[in-house]
């Protein structure tokens, strides 16, 4: 089966996103893009993501279908890279927030340099503001981190790797020998057989490619496909698809 997907979007939540960034017009510009799976990937934070779920239900009422949320969040390790954590329901994704919490570092947003950090209701309402920086990295190791995403029932991906700036290989100048992972994301302006051929290890690993939206205008359309299992025809939600994951069982 193959759905169509973008894993990969940030919210007005993210001081770097657009203001009209809501969790209502993520959902409905996703809908319109024919999207059927999508993840708000906030970073350091997963708090919109239950209106995200609300606004989707919205959707699904009225017209029979809506993309499915998958709970995430974007969190800088310290070693200065971007890794994206996908989870399988709310519940795991708002207390891994609170796990993560003390190890960042906290320093108070500045609005007028980095932008908002807006809140949403499930009415798609601003209902306030998170007034510490969300762009702070976390003081945990990669490693660290991606052991607790995993026990936490998680997925977790490196993102962008393909980019000059926050990700593994620029960071870290390959991926390590003991990397546990099997999915690498790829940025929606990789060109793959440069990439490819300067990192040919890269080929080992399954891969997404996300558009890391900020705006509107940036969500995928119509998204890259993921073929899952078959036996998710009946319908999937964000836990299966976790569980596929982990089991490395889309492609």
């Amino acid at each position: 089966m193959d759905i169509r997907y973008d894993l990969h979007i940030h919210s007005a939540l993210s001081p770097c996103a657009e203001n009209d960034m809501t969790p209502g017009n993520i959902v409905g510009m996703a809908y319109v893009n024919g999207l059927d799976l999508i993840s708000v990937t906030d970073h350091q934070s997963c708090a919109n993501v239950r209106s995200a779920m609300a606004a989707a239900e919205r959707i699904k009422e009225e017209y029979g279908k809506a993309p499915v949320i998958v709970p995430g969040m974007e969190i800088e390790c310290a070693e200065g890279f971007h890794i994206l954590a996908y989870f399988p329901d709310l519940r795991t994704s708002e207390d891994f927030q609170k796990y993560l919490l003390p190890y960042r570092l906290v320093v108070r947003n500045r609005p007028e340099i980095f932008g908002e950090q807006y809140l949403f209701n499930e009415n798609d309402e601003v209902s306030g503001t998170v007034e510490d920086l969300l762009l702070t990295a976390s003081n945990l190791r990669s490693e660290i981190l991606m052991d607790e995403i995993d026990r936490a029932g998680g997925v977790f991906v490196p993102a962008h790797i393909d980019r000059d700036s926050f990700s593994m290989l620029a960071s870290l100048g390959c991926i390590p020998e003991d990397f546990k992972g099997h999915i690498l994301e790829l940025s929606k302006s990789c060109d793959t057989d440069t990439f490819f051929k300067r990192y040919p290890e890269i080929g080992k690993y399954g891969r997404i490619r996300n558009s890391d939206a900020h705006r509107l205008s940036d969500i995928a359309y119509p998204g890259e496909v993921l073929t899952v299992p078959d036996d998710f025809a009946d319908g999937f939600d964000a836990s299966s698809l976790i569980g596929a994951l982990r089991k490395n069982m889309c492609r």
